[in-house]
């Protein structure tokens, strides 16, 4: 089947401009691949048990499996998203699948924890490579910005449906088959995404890319990698000096990377586009709207499973609303952001997870299914209309030809957000529930009592080990603390979140994004440019309704 385009610049023979023939066959590919990179971020979950009792990891290993991917994602993906623009998108993208592919196939049938780890290296470079590449060839295959805002909804409906089936699928797949069945099953469809990108999306590069960044590069990765390493062990571990280090040296590099993005005159990023005040605002939001989000799954997890009881298979499809919810809130914003701009869709989106987070600020250990539900929903619509608001600012503030430097930057804002989200939300969390569980509980030891104040999961497994009723009253106290910890948190994060919406409104020109239809004292042309912000060529020139 023949391509979209075969050059960046150039239309079709007949004269159509880029992307205008198959570009909604593309956008299938990239969704496809997408949701399975997405769906890798979870699936591993429910494998753990089990792949723990087969290869018998340490901790420290088992820790590893478990954050080496995201490490690897958060560190290479703006060089990743760079490259995509040298080397050629497409090409760079079928690279991804075959990383992705085979690193999925050692992982499979790992033989030993070392072996695990170093394939789950491999997958993060496989989605490092995968994500912003979706993102750039987006950018250059949908040219109309009303289009292209369609296809960004889709993208972000991808993203969040494979995060939230991912539970769903390995707890299929588990039951089937043994654990290494959760990474085989990326194998066939890698496959068949390899195959269609090669018949069908477009090949696009900048056509004069400045000199490669190797200071930079390394600046970022290595910087970005120490900063969420930090992250991570932070929540996890606490403030210990090696982690206090290694995030003090992380914030050192990316300060040193953004002076030298600043001086240099082929910097591993262009600088400028910080100065449109949508994009910066955009990034900010995402990583905020990403910290509301990541935290709240971690805690729904832990009540659903450890309070109620539900397997994880049970706790992925209660997640459902909120797949559902972002599957009619993304595809919206098509029709909001160019009518109403950019600035009232995020405040829309924000609104309504900080909305939703206070319906969880009264919850207890025996609240109703429904309860949840209705927030899930909330905050699944809300950070549809966000995340597809957000990122239709961020990509048509770039230029075609650098794409992969802006997708970058998206990308990386929401592995920070969620990583910041589950070390700030989950020590939140910890705390209040260390707390709520200084009260000794009668007829428990107080050894028992020090090893259930270290989280839920410890203390229902002491209760579990007590006998009689003084198991029974320490599993009732943990459950009372966690569901009072689980309201606090619920109820900052919703401020917080509702904080950052009005933060939009003042930050985000009212014009931004929104496209003046002919017969409303405009010419059809987009007017993202306005009140002097800073913008692509394209929004400055406007874009076809």
């Amino acid at each position: 089947m023949e391509s979209v385009v075969r050059d960046t610049h150039g239309g079709g023979e007949d004269g159509t401009p880029p992307g205008a023939r198959n570009r909604w066959l593309v956008l299938a590919v990239l969704s496809l691949s997408l949701l399975v990179v997405a769906l890798d971020l979870t699936v591993l979950n429910v494998a753990l048990p089990t792949l723990s009792t087969e290869i018998q990891p340490s901790s420290v290993q088992l820790l590893w499996i478990v954050d080496v991917y995201s490490l690897v994602v958060a560190g290479l993906l703006i060089s990743a998203g760079t490259l995509g623009d040298r080397l050629g998108r497409k090409r760079f993208l079928c690279l991804g699948f075959v990383v992705f592919g085979a690193a999925s196939a050692v992982a499979a049938w790992a033989s030993g924890p070392e072996m695990l780890i170093a394939a789950r290296a491999l997958l993060g470079i496989g989605a490092a490579i995968i994500m912003p590449s979706t993102l750039s060839i987006i950018r250059n295959v949908f040219t109309d910005r009303r289009e292209r805002t369609v296809a960004l909804a889709v993208w972000a409906t991808m993203s969040a449906a494979g995060a939230a089936v991912g539970p769903v699928i390995g707890g299929v797949m588990i039951e089937h088959f043994w654990w290494g069945s959760v990474f085989l099953i990326n194998v066939p469809i890698m496959v068949v995404a390899l195959v269609a990108a090669l018949l069908l999306v477009p090949e696009s590069r900048h056509p004069n890319p400045p000199r490669w960044d190797t200071v930079g590069a390394v600046l970022s990765v290595a910087g970005l990698i120490a900063l969420v390493y930090a992250i991570q062990h932070g929540g996890a571990e606490g403030l210990e000096t090696q982690t206090v280090v290694t995030g003090v040296l992380g914030l050192v590099m990316l300060g040193a990377l953004v002076v030298r993005v600043l001086r240099v005159p082929d910097p591993l990023f262009d600088p400028r586009l910080f100065r449109d005040r949508a994009f910066s605002v955009a990034v900010g939001s995402v990583v905020l709207a990403m910290f509301g989000m990541g935290g709240l799954m971690l805690l729904l997890t832990q009540h659903w499973q450890f309070i109620g009881g539900a397997s994880p298979m049970e706790s992925g499809l209660r997640l459902l609303p909120l797949l559902v919810a972002t599957m009619i809130g993304a595809p919206a914003m098509s029709v909001i952001v160019p009518r109403y701009g950019t600035r009232y869709a995020m405040m829309i989106g924000l609104g309504l997870i900080g909305a939703a987070f206070f319906v969880l600020v009264n919850v207890r250990p025996d609240t109703e299914y429904w309860v949840f539900a209705i927030a899930l929903a909330g905050i699944g619509a809300g950070a549809g209309c966000a995340m597809t608001a957000a990122s239709d600012a961020i990509m048509s503030t770039a230029e075609a030809d650098s794409a992969g430097g802006a997708a970058g930057i998206e990308e990386t804002s929401y592995e920070l957000g969620n990583g910041l989200s589950v070390a700030v939300m989950g020590s939140i969390a910890a705390a209040l529930f260390r707390g709520e569980m200084d009260a000794p509980v009668p007829g428990v030891d107080e050894r028992s009592m020090d090893a259930a104040r270290e989280g839920l999961p410890e203390a229902i497994v002491t209760a579990r080990a007590l006998p009689g009723a003084a198991g029974e009253d320490l599993k009732r106290r943990a459950d009372e603390a966690f569901a009072d910890a689980f309201g606090v948190t619920a109820l900052c994060t919703g401020i917080l979140l509702l904080l950052v919406a009005v933060a939009v409104a003042a930050l985000i020109p009212r014009t931004a994004g929104r496209q003046v239809p002919s017969g409303e004292g405009g010419d059809g042309k987009g007017s993202a440019g306005a009140e002097g912000v800073g913008v692509s060529k394209e929004s400055r020139a406007g874009e076809g309704s």
